[in-house]
């Protein structure tokens, strides 16, 4: 198996993946969610298109190719944080969520080869992203999706601050690990 046919399975996997999860919050409420949905559909695909043509990123594949896979998984990522998003203590979850997703990246990048920044764009340009881009429609999520549409996990549970730690950990080697790559 080559590395193309990598890539289209990573393509499809994550069409595949992210689709159906959206599919699976959608049931929840088909309206409000597919509101917030299409927002993040239309707003993942536009910055996606914007910082390829800044050539800040590029991907092995053509952009026309990848653009579904990179606007599903985004809006996967958006209706999974308003669904499950605890009442307090939101900034352990928000971490958590995002570095694994962020890890995702790192393997796309540097494992598989899949994309490759430019431009000065970096891994912090990245993190930040996703950051500004979850709260961002954590907003709009607020305003779309009331509390009875939702599922929040709970925040008061030693399981969830126990995991929050494991991810503190794991984003410190993951981060070591990218310096380490790239120094």
């Amino acid at each position: 198996m080559g590395q193309l046919d990598i890539h289209y399975i990573i393509l499809t996997a994550a069409i595949m993946i992210n689709g159906l999860g959206c599919i699976y919050i959608l049931k929840k409420d088909w309206v409000r969610y597919g509101l917030v949905l299409i927002i993040s559909l239309m707003f993942s695909s536009s910055l996606c298109y914007l910082f390829y043509v800044l050539h800040y990123y590029r991907f092995v594949l053509p952009l026309f190719q990848v653009m579904p896979a990179v606007a599903i998984s985004f809006s996967f990522l958006v209706l999974f944080l308003i669904r499950f998003r605890p009442k307090k203590h939101t900034f352990p979850f928000f971490y958590s969520v995002l570095i694994f997703i962020f890890s995702i990246e790192v393997l796309l990048k540097d494992y598989w080869g899949f994309i490759r920044f430019s431009n000065g764009w970096d891994y912090w340009d990245s993190f930040s992203l996703y950051w500004v881009y979850s709260r961002v429609f954590d907003h709009i999520g607020e305003f779309f999706v009331s509390a009875k549409y939702r599922t929040p996990i709970r925040a008061e549970t030693r399981i969830y601050w126990f995991s929050f730690f494991a991810f503190i950990l794991y984003g410190c080697f993951l981060f070591y690990w990218i310096f380490k790559m790239n120094h």
